[in-house]
């Protein structure tokens, strides 16, 4: 899971990315539905995420929630797991953010895990830090420590480099003129 974005930071990413953007229920008539399907009862949130109040095409995503919920994480909270889920979804919809390496959020995939009969313990790999990844973390704290919105960054290298997302690049180059950009010393 730890390749995963989380729907927290893809939040982030979307406030730094459209500061008047908003996550709303894709129909504010019907913000949730009840489905049963086969005997089984779902919740269903369909969310759409507005880049901005006049966005003519917001990122739709959603989400489900079986009810009642089938573990500690899920039981009680169906609602707002699949609400959270549903908007993770609008937000990569809106190509507002990205979830590596699939769309599933970080929530869910813990969710269907605890669902799960554990399976034995396999024996840890060692990480392995490509090239990239190293750039990449090297670029994070340097936008950390000057205090740069991680959504900047994206916006700008998605401009700089069309076909190729920041989260998923192998381009060590292209990460290495980011970091340059934003340690380079301000013209007089």
């Amino acid at each position: 899971m730890g390749s995963y974005v989380d729907v927290a930071t893809r939040i982030g990413i979307f406030r730094d990315s459209h500061p008047e953007g908003s996550l709303q229920p894709a129909d504010s008539a019907t913000p949730y539905r009840i489905e049963t399907i086969e005997g089984q009862t779902y919740i269903v949130v369909v969310a759409a995420a507005y880049r901005s109040p006049d966005d003519p095409r917001p990122g739709v995503g959603m989400a489900y929630e079986v009810f009642p919920g089938k573990s500690s994480f899920t039981k009680g909270s169906e609602l707002q797991n699949a609400e959270t889920s549903a908007w993770g979804r609008a937000i990569v919809a809106a190509l507002a953010a990205d979830t590596k390496p699939g769309i599933a959020s970080a929530e869910e995939v813990r969710n269907r895990q605890a669902e799960q009969p554990s399976p034995a313990p396999a024996p840890a790999a060692p990480a392995v830090k490509t090239p990239a990844s190293a750039a990449r973390d090297e670029l994070r704290q340097l936008l950390v420590a000057k205090d740069i919105p991680l959504g900047e960054a994206l916006v700008m290298f998605r401009a700089a480099h069309e076909g190729d997302d920041l989260p998923t690049t192998t381009d060590v180059p292209a990460i290495r003129a980011l970091i340059e950009h934003y340690t380079a010393e301000p013209k007089p």
